[in-house]
C-alpha cells in the first residue's frame, strides 16, 4: 500500500505540475504587467476578404484585441500612428495602442506582432508586446512575452 501511494505521489508530482505551451493547442498568452500570466480561455482569429485580420482572446475579465493590415508572416509594428493595432479591454476601461500617455515623447504606445508560421491548415503561430494607454493617456497597460500558438483562423 505504501508503495503504492509513493508511486502515486511522485507521478503527481512530475507530471501534475506541466503547464506549458504545449499543453494548450492552440493558445493566446501573455505576461500582463509584468507579473501576471494573462492566459485567453476563448480565442478567435477572423481574417477578412481585405486581408485585415484580428486576434481576440479572452480570459474571463478583460480582452485583447490585436489587428494587423494582412495576413503574411512578417513583424508589424504597433502604436500610434501604425497599421497595427493592439487593445485591451476590463471592466468598463479601455486600453489602446492608438493613443500615448500624457508628457514627454517617452510616453508612446509602442509594440510589435510577429507572425512567424502559417501552417498547412492555416493555423497561426506568433508572438506579440505592446504598451497602451487609455484615451486620456494617463493610465498604461504592460502585456510582454505574448504567445499566439496554433490558432485556427475563420474567413469572413
Amino acid at each position: 500500500m505504501k508503495n503504492i501511494f509513493t508511486f502515486i505521489l511522485i507521478t503527481v508530482t512530475l507530471f501534475g505540475c506541466q503547464d506549458d505551451i504545449q499543453t494548450k493547442i492552440p493558445a493566446f498568452q501573455t505576461i500582463k504587467n509584468g507579473d501576471f500570466e494573462w492566459v485567453s480561455t476563448v480565442s478567435t482569429v477572423t481574417s477578412e476578404s481585405s486581408g485585415v485580420t484580428t486576434f481576440t482572446g479572452f480570459d474571463g475579465f478583460g480582452t485583447i484585441t490585436i489587428q494587423i493590415p494582412n495576413l503574411a508572416l512578417g513583424s508589424y509594428a504597433l502604436g500610434s500612428g501604425a497599421l497595427a493595432v493592439a487593445s485591451y479591454f476590463e471592466e468598463g476601461s479601455q486600453y489602446s495602442t492608438i493613443f500615448d500617455g500624457l508628457g514627454s515623447i517617452v510616453y508612446v504606445s509602442d509594440g510589435l506582432i510577429s507572425i512567424d508560421d502559417i501552417d498547412e491548415t492555416g493555423a497561426i503561430t506568433g508572438s506579440f508586446y505592446f504598451n497602451a494607454y487609455n484615451a486620456s493617456g494617463s493610465d498604461i497597460v504592460n502585456f510582454s512575452d505574448g504567445i499566439l500558438y496554433k490558432l485556427p483562423v475563420t474567413n469572413q
